[in-house]
C-alpha cells in the first residue's frame, strides 16, 4: 500500500523511528507517490488544526465584545474550551434569528451549522489577516489557517449591538437592546458632560438598582468560506 511508509511515520515508536523515515524517503523518492501524499496531508489537515492547546486563564480573563476583534478571539477562545455557552453569547441576534436558535437549542443546532460550515472547526487556529468596517454597525474578519499544505481563508461578519441593563446586587434586573443615541446624551452647554435615560420596568423598584450599563458591543453576524484565489465576498 503507497500509505504504508505514510501512516509508520504517524505511529513512531522509540527504536523504529529510523525505519519510518526510511521508508518515507524510498516512498517520496517515486514522483508518481508525491500528489498522493499531499492529498493525504490535505485530508488530514483538520485534524492538525483541531490539535489546539486549550486556553489559558489569561484568554478567560480577556473575553469581551468591545471590539470585532476581541469579540472573534472570545470566539476562539470558547471554541477551543469547548465551551458551549460562550460561543453562543458570541453570536448575535442576526445569527441567531437566522438559524432559529436560542439558548437553549444551540447545543443540538450547533452540530448542523459545523456541517454546513465545516471550516469553523478550524476558527481557534485562525489568525485575523484583515479587519475591515463595512459600516458604523457592521465588520468584516478574513480569518486564515496555515497547514502544511493547505491556507484555508473564511469571512467572518460582525455586527454591532447597542443595549443598557440594569442590575441589583447580582442578578439582571432587565435588559434590553436598544439605539445608543437614543440612551446616551451630552449636554448641551457643556459637550463633554454625558447621561443616559433609561426606563425601568413596573416591576422593578428603580430604587435597589445597584449598577446601571449602557454599551456597544460585537457579535458574530455571519461566516463565508473563501474559495481559494478569491477575494470577492458578498455581505450577508
Amino acid at each position: 500500500m503507497y500509505f504504508e511508509g505514510v501512516l509508520e511515520l504517524f505511529i513512531i515508536r522509540g527504536a523504529v523511528l529510523e525505519r519510518a523515515y526510511l521508508n518515507l524517503d524510498r516512498f517520496m523518492s517515486s514522483t508518481s507517490n508525491r500528489p498522493r501524499f499531499a492529498a493525504l496531508l490535505l485530508a488530514l489537515a483538520p485534524a492538525w488544526v483541531a490539535c489546539v492547546a486549550p486556553p489559558l486563564a489569561e484568554d478567560y480573563l480577556a473575553v469581551g465584545f468591545r471590539s470585532p476583534e476581541q469579540a472573534f478571539q472570545s470566539y476562539q477562545t470558547a471554541f477551543a474550551g469547548n465551551q458551549i455557552d460562550l460561543e453562543y453569547r458570541c453570536l448575535g441576534r442576526d445569527f441567531r434569528n437566522a438559524q432559529g436558535i436560542d439558548g437553549m437549542t444551540y447545543r443540538l443546532a450547533r452540530e448542523q451549522i459545523l456541517k454546513e460550515n465545516p471550516f469553523i472547526k478550524w476558527v481557534a487556529a485562525g489568525d485575523i489577516i484583515e479587519s475591515k468596517a463595512l459600516s458604523t454597525e457592521r465588520h468584516r474578519l478574513t480569518i486564515q489557517v496555515k497547514n502544511w499544505f493547505t491556507d484555508t481563508r473564511f469571512y467572518v461578519y460582525l455586527q454591532r449591538e447597542d443595549f443598557f441593563e440594569a442590575w441589583v446586587d447580582e442578578r439582571s434586573a432587565f435588559f434590553d437592546f436598544a439605539s445608543f443615541e437614543e440612551h446616551v446624551f451630552t449636554d448641551e452647554d457643556d459637550p463633554h458632560l454625558l447621561y443616559a435615560i433609561a426606563q425601568a420596568p413596573p416591576e422593578v423598584d428603580p430604587a435597589t438598582i445597584t449598577e446601571l450599563n449602557f454599551g456597544r458591543e460585537w457579535r458574530i453576524a455571519g461566516f463565508e468560506s473563501v474559495p481559494q484565489g478569491s477575494s470577492a465576498s458578498s455581505t450577508p
